[in-house]
């Protein structure tokens, strides 16, 4: 029988307005959908922790361009935004540096939720609940 797998889709709640940040936003949870389903179905600890690590780098890559165009913008926050981002990038690499490739099921759902929540919540209360808009 086959598992569910933990899914989220991309909804207007999310949206900046800036499409080239809701278009990153929008790959985040395409990769952390990848994530999950590898979990869930059972691949390889190798082809898990490489997902991850997909997720991983394109936060790094995202959260880089988003800082950039923050500095283009003059946008008021962008030392503290950039604060918030090292901190996630920080977590994600602690859930990345834990994953254990003989680990259990549990414990890599548990990482799935983690980063999933992670950038999820900084996609809600960061991006979206700022005032990005206003700056672009």
């Amino acid at each position: 029988m086959r598992r569910p797998t933990l899914t989220f889709a991309w909804s207007e709640e999310m949206s900046v307005g800036i499409p080239e940040i809701d278009e990153d936003h929008q790959k985040f949870i395409l990769l952390i959908n990848d994530l999950n389903r590898a979990i869930t179905d059972r691949m390889s600890p190798p082809e898990i922790k490489h997902r991850l690590q997909l997720v991983i780098d394109d936060a790094v890559r995202h959260f880089s361009q988003e800082e950039k165009l923050f500095n283009e913008w003059h946008y008021p926050d962008t030392r503290q935004h950039a604060n918030i981002h090292a901190e996630v990038i920080n977590s994600l690499k602690v859930i990345n540096k834990k994953f254990v490739p003989y680990g259990n099921d549990s414990e890599w759902m548990d990482a799935g939720v983690q980063v999933k929540k992670i950038l999820v919540d900084h996609i809600l209360k960061e991006d979206a609940s700022s005032n990005l808009k206003c700056n672009a």
